[in-house]
């Protein structure tokens, strides 16, 4: 008779037969809650998850050579636990600020959520934020599981080992519309936006992206255009996330990824945005150079930051400036800022492509340090196209001349 391969799954299955055996055999129907207080075996769906098999306990050895007692790593010889996926696309997101944004994003298309998962277990401090989270849950009709004792195993491997604050929240990929130009402005049923050309897709990606060639952005109070970043080759994920962070905060309107030289979308990038990936318009580009020339036959104008030197502007077609001397241009045009990489920064053949190249003037003061890092430099960028329109400029303007005639008037 042919021998079969020695497996645990077997072992663990001869001691449940002669346990059913036994006592008489009773099948267990699916739950919804896993931990210490459950059963050693628990099923939901396809996941299985066993316990108590195993030493963890920690032992000592005798060094030979020299006699000491030394103390030897405990080895995990728990089963490990299986992840159980809805569909094979999904994501799960961790982090209390990333899947409360995930559960409130109201952004066309969103992503599709499927299940909610609490950690529930001893010394739990935050009932009111689960609370919350379980209320937005059933709001948006998602599957809610309840996690406590060795559970938390399984929220571990979800996030794979960082922090994930006791939820994890199963969802399909973050939209992002492959592109290959932005076109013009528009207004589509009384919202304001512009327009883009879709990229080609597949049937599976164009469920998550969507297929509408219009882009909404919110109607700004001072009536000026758009500004879109543009990305290329950002590589560090908490500096992909930070950025999209900052732009969100600063009202930037869209950002656009450079897809083949650029971080991958992933947790990490989510968490390092705070949840603002989950409501800001995200592009794709595939084909960068062809992006940003179509792109400015459409209107649009562009600029290219840089770090400050006196090569800039080298090129007699592109114009150099600081943002010192930054002048509201989106009340004239609608703007793309592109930002290359934390290494060598953009790329020549994309800052050739530029109308304008842009940098930030530093106090002068340090010889070793003379440049920033891209997350810190998008914020400071951004705030120079968004702080201030031409009106408040001016009226600031003749408020300080106003102030200064004032105080002559007292001195003399």
């Amino acid at each position: 008779r042919q021998r079969q391969p020695y497996s645990a799954d077997k072992k663990f299955e001869g001691r449940q037969r002669d346990s059913d055996s036994a006592g008489g055999h009773t099948q267990r129907s699916p739950v919804k809650r896993f931990g210490s207080d459950a059963d050693d075996m628990e099923s939901s769906g396809p996941f299985t998850m066993r316990r108590g098999l195993g030493d963890t306990s920690v032992k000592s050895d005798q060094d030979s050579s020299t006699g000491r007692t030394r103390s030897v790593k405990p080895v995990d010889t728990r089963v490990p636990i299986s992840v159980p996926y809805t569909t094979p696309a999904s994501e799960f997101l961790y982090g209390t600020s990333v899947v409360e944004a995930a559960l409130k994003s109201r952004r066309i298309p969103r992503r599709q959520h499927y299940k909610l998962y609490i950690y529930t277990g001893e010394n739990r401090e935050a009932v009111d934020r689960d609370a919350n989270l379980e209320r937005l849950a059933r709001k948006n009709q998602v599957d809610i599981v309840k996690v406590n004792g060795d559970g938390l195993r399984l929220l571990d491997k979800m996030s794979a080992g960082r922090p994930h604050n006791g939820y994890i929240l199963e969802a399909s990929p973050l939209p992002r519309l492959p592109v290959t130009s932005l076109g013009e402005l528009t207004t589509k049923d009384e919202q304001t936006g512009f327009e883009v050309a879709v990229d080609y897709q597949s049937r599976e990606d164009a469920a998550v992206n969507g297929t509408s060639s219009f882009v909404r952005i919110p109607k700004d109070r001072h009536g000026r255009k758009p500004l879109v970043l543009f990305l290329d080759s950002i590589v560090d994920p908490g500096n992909l996330g930070g950025i999209i962070r900052t732009a969100s905060f600063l009202g930037v309107s869209a950002v656009a990824i450079a897809t083949r030289n650029s971080a991958p979308f992933s947790p990490v990038v989510l968490k390092a945005s705070a949840g603002a990936s989950e409501n800001m318009a995200l592009l794709s580009v595939s084909k960068p150079a062809g992006f940003i020339q179509d792109s400015r036959l459409a209107g649009w104008k562009t600029f290219a930051a840089v770090a400050p030197s006196k090569n800039n502007g080298s090129q007699a077609s592109i114009t150099s400036m600081s943002t010192d001397d930054l002048f509201d241009p989106l009340s004239e045009d609608p703007c793309i800022l592109m930002l290359g990489g934390e290494g060598d920064g953009l790329r020549q053949n994309m800052r050739s492509k530029a109308d304008v190249e842009l940098y930030i003037a530093g106090g002068g003061r340090s010889h070793t340090v003379d440049s920033l890092n891209v997350s810190v430099a998008t914020g400071i960028l951004c705030n120079a196209f968004l702080s201030k329109s031409k009106t408040e400029s001016a009226l600031s303007k003749d408020q300080e001349e106003a102030e200064e005639s004032s105080s002559h008037d007292f001195l003399f």
